[in-house]
């Protein structure tokens, strides 16, 4: 098998420093959207609702930051594992949890959770 590998021209190794890449033109898109009934303009954001909002599941998880959880995980087509400690941070897709018996990070998937458990205290 051989290693002779060109990776230049690949957008995710390739940095851009080998050699300059032209784009095309593009229109640039507006934010800003006129009400042509009352004529007023208002800023407006396109594309889909962020996740860190209400009805998302990293909203609710963040609302929970310091507690202790147990988040369980299925990996494959049938096999499960679970992780608890307590919950540091949130992300888009993933979130951390401290294993505070071996004082370790766990950056958890957020997209192999089937459930979490949220201790009350």
């Amino acid at each position: 098998m051989s290693n002779s590998i060109n990776w230049v021209g690949n957008k995710v190794v390739d940095t851009g420093m080998s050699r300059p890449v032209s784009r095309p033109n593009s229109p640039s898109v507006s934010t800003q959207k006129t009400d042509p009934v009352s004529n007023n303009s208002e800023l407006t954001q396109q594309g889909p609702p962020p996740s860190t909002e209400r009805g998302y599941i990293p909203y609710y998880l963040k609302q929970n930051i310091g507690k202790n959880v147990r988040a369980e995980f299925i990996i494959g087509s049938n096999q499960y594992t679970d992780r608890t400690g307590r919950l540091i941070e949130v992300g888009i897709n993933y979130f951390v949890l401290e294993d505070v018996n071996s004082r370790t990070h766990v950056m958890c998937d957020l997209y192999s959770v089937k459930f979490v458990t949220i201790l009350q205290e």
